[in-house]
């Protein structure tokens, strides 16, 4: 191949690559949506309800409101908190969940965008649905397109939780999450986000799949299935959620 088609390649490449890339920036993540490698140019939030069932007669459900906003072109913050209700035996409690706080700053754009930033869960929550911990943890993430418009997604996390449970005496268990994906365009408007999350510590995994789909209004619908592979995991976990831009 000569200088010159090479050359010419190599652009319809990368202009291939930054045209997939832009038609899924604003396609969050669902397991990890605080660990991701887009920046927000636009303040946005999801509302989400998710029911999630484990070992034995337990199950759990989320009522929850999360988000982020740019503080400068290559930086943003992100929160969420939410009201969860635990089941176990015909017996439920509920309560508040920590408020979680998450920044993240961009080191490369294009075309792969590579990300940095820490989480934290600020202990407001209610013990009685074992919250009130501050736990944190520290990640790197990226994305990449492929000329065929999918987009690849990884992220990997130190991740530092609390164990001061139920008044036990305060000390941290530490452990790492592996991320990857897939965020697969199927039409105008619609993607498939697929993940795989797992976690060192508390033998999780999780396998999700889900629909993101750009109304006319702005707003985008969301919903996700979630399979665990592990027993610290769901065994099955079912989200539908919104996504407004303002």
């Amino acid at each position: 191949m000569s200088t010159r088609r090479f050359a010419v390649a190599a652009l319809l490449l990368s202009v291939s690559m930054s045209f997939a890339q832009e038609k899924t920036d604003n396609v969050n993540l669902v397991q990890t949506f605080f660990q991701d490698a887009t920046i927000t140019a636009h303040p946005y939030g999801e509302g989400f309800l998710q029911y999630s069932a484990y070992e034995g007669d337990f199950s759990a459900l989320d009522l929850a409101l999360q988000g982020a906003f740019p503080i400068a072109p290559k930086f943003q913050l992100g929160g969420g908190i939410g009201f969860r209700n635990y089941s176990v035996n015909n017996n439920s409690e509920g309560g508040i969940s920590d408020l979680a706080v998450s920044g993240r700053y961009l080191v490369v754009s294009r075309p792969t965008a590579i990300a940095v930033g820490g989480l934290i869960t600020l202990p407001i929550g209610s013990e009685d649905i074992d919250e009130g911990t501050f736990d944190f943890s520290f990640f790197g993430s990226l994305r990449h397109p492929l000329s065929s418009g999918l987009v690849i997604t990884s992220s990997l996390a130190l991740e530092f939780v609390e164990s001061n449970r139920f008044g036990a005496s305060s000390d941290y268990n530490n452990g790492v999450l592996l991320a990857g994906g897939l965020i697969i365009p199927v039409q105008s408007g619609l993607s498939l986000v697929t993940e795989l999350n797992i976690r060192t510590e508390g033998d999780y995994i999780l396998l999700s799949g889900g629909l993101d789909y750009a109304m006319k209004s702005g707003g985008r619908l969301r919903g996700a299935l979630g399979l665990g592979l592990d027993d610290g995991a769901p065994n099955f976990a079912l989200r539908g959620g919104y996504y407004f831009g303002f």
